[in-house]
C-alpha cells in the first residue's frame, strides 16, 4: 500500500515547519528508526542562500532531524555533492551547515572514498557512489518541489542522484543520453540504495526552467511517505503532469521500484492541482526499444536523433558574471569562453542541460518552458 501524506504549511515559520514534519511523518508512515544509523540527504544542486528555493529549505531539514532524535535514531547524518563540488565543500550559503552545527550532526563529504557500485537497469554500467551508504542502516530523501529541465519534475527519485559525487555526475548524460535512459539510471539508483522514507519541501517551491533558473511558487505543502515513487507521482499530480508522462516515475512503475499512491490519510493530491503552474513541456517519448537491447550500434543515431529534438541552449551575454561554471560541468566539451563570451558548439552539445542548472546568474535559456 502506497500511501502519500500531503499536509499543508503556509510558510518557513520553524514551529509550523516543526509541526507540519511531525504531521506528514506520522501520516506517512516514517518507520522506526530506534537504534538506526539515518543519513538524511537534502537537495543541495548548488549552494545558494535559502530564499532563492534551489535547496531543501534548512528548516525542513531542523524539522526532520528533531522528530529523528525524538523517535531514538543512534546516529543522524546529513549530506549531499552539488554538481561542482569545491574541496571540504560544505553548504553555508543554504544555512543546512549551521542546522547541522546546531543539532550537532555530521555533515558527510560525499567525495570522500566513493565506492564503485553497478547500477541494476544500465547493462552492468558502474558508478561511484558516496562511501557512507555502506554505513547507515537507512536513507531518507530530503527532496524539494522543483521543474526540471530534462525530467520535467525532480522528486524523491532524481535527488538520489546527489549520492554520486560532484563531476562523476555529468559523464552519465553522455552515457544515458536520452530522458528514458537516464531515468533508467535514476531507477537503477533507486533500487540499490532503497530509501526508506522521503519528506519533499513544497512549502515554497520552482516553477519554470528549473531546477535552478526557475521561479519560486508559494505552495504551501509538504508531502511524505515510504514509498519515493508514490511521492514523486503525487508530485507529478499537483504540478498538472499526467504523472506517467514523468519518464523517471514511468520507469519506476515499470520496474516495480514503487506504485501510484493508494491512499491519501490527509490532503488528495487531486484535489490540490495547481492549474496555472508553469511545467516543462512534454516531448514525443523517445522511441530507441532497439538502443535499450544493441546500445552501441544504435549510439550514434539515439544522439543525433536527441539533438534533432531538443533544442541546444542559448547563451545571454549580459547576465553572464564568466564564473565559467557551465564551461567545468558541461560533459561533452562543448563550450569555450572567447572574449568574455561562452560560445556553444551545437554539433558537440549533447543537450543535457548540466550548464543550465549550474548557472548561478540566470544567462542560460533552454526553451522547452510551457504554460500550463
Amino acid at each position: 500500500m502506497s500511501n502519500v501524506a500531503i499536509v499543508r504549511c503556509s510558510a518557513y515559520e520553524q514551529a509550523e515547519v516543526d509541526e507540519a514534519v511531525r504531521q506528514a511523518c506520522l501520516h506517512g508512515c516514517m518507520p522506526s528508526v530506534e537504534g538506526k544509523r539515518v543519513l538524511l540527504k537534502p537537495n543541495i544542486l548548488s549552494d545558494a542562500k535559502a530564499e532563492r528555493n534551489i535547496t531543501t529549505h534548512p528548516m525542513v531539514v531542523h524539522a526532520m532531524i528533531k522528530v529523528l532524535k525524538e523517535s531514538g535514531a543512534k546516529q543522524i547524518l546529513v549530506g549531499d555533492s552539488p554538481g561542482l563540488q569545491v574541496p571540504n565543500f560544505l553548504p553555508k550559503l543554504s544555512g543546512i551547515h549551521q542546522v547541522c552545527m546546531e543539532e550537532k550532526v555530521e555533515w558527510v563529504d560525499f567525495t570522500k572514498h566513493p565506492k564503485l557500485h553497478t547500477i541494476p537497469y544500465t547493462s552492468n554500467k558502474q558508478l561511484l557512489l558516496a562511501s557512507v551508504l555502506e554505513e547507515v542502516d537507512m536513507v531518507f530523501s530530503l527532496p524539494k518541489f522543483k521543474t526540471h529541465q530534462l525530467m520535467y519534475a525532480t522528486g524523491a527519485l532524481k535527488n538520489l542522484f546527489g549520492l554520486v559525487p560532484n563531476l562523476s555526475k555529468s559523464p552519465c548524460h553522455v552515457l544515458f543520453p536520452t530522458r528514458e535512459q537516464f531515468a533508467n539510471l535514476i531507477v537503477g539508483i533507486a533500487e540499490l540504495v532503497k530509501p526508506s522514507f522521503s519528506l519533499m519541501d513544497g512549502i515554497i517551491g520552482m516553477e519554470g526552467p528549473g531546477p535552478a533558473n526557475g521561479r519560486p511558487r508559494h505552495v504551501g505543502l509538504l508531502l511524505a511517505s515510504t514509498d519515493a515513487l508514490a511521492l514523486d507521482y503525487a508530485q507529478a499530480q499537483i504540478m498538472g503532469y499526467e504523472p506517467k508522462q514523468v519518464p523517471i516515475i514511468a520507469e519506476g512503475l515499470r520496474r516495480g521500484i514503487g506504485s501510484i499512491p493508494s491512499s491519501f490519510p490527509v490532503l488528495d493530491a487531486k484535489d490540490l492541482v495547481l492549474p496555472d503552474f508553469l511545467r516543462i513541456e512534454v516531448q514525443k517519448r523517445t522511441r530507441f526499444v532497439h538502443s535499450l537491447i544493441i546500445p552501441f550500434i544504435f549510439s550514434k543515431f539515439i544522439r543525433w536523433k536527441v539533438k534533432k529534438d531538443r533544442k541546444a541552449p542559448v547563451f545571454l551575454v549580459d547576465p553572464c558574471i564568466r564564473c565559467r561554471k557551465c564551461i567545468d560541468i558541461c560533459p561533452a566539451h562543448a563550450l569555450t569562453m572567447v572574449d568574455k563570451h561562452i560560445i556553444i558548439d551545437e554539433k558537440a552539445c549533447i543537450r543535457c542541460y548540466c550548464c543550465h542548472e549550474v548557472c548561478p546568474a540566470s544567462a542560460i535559456l533552454v526553451d522547452e518552458t510551457i504554460p500550463s
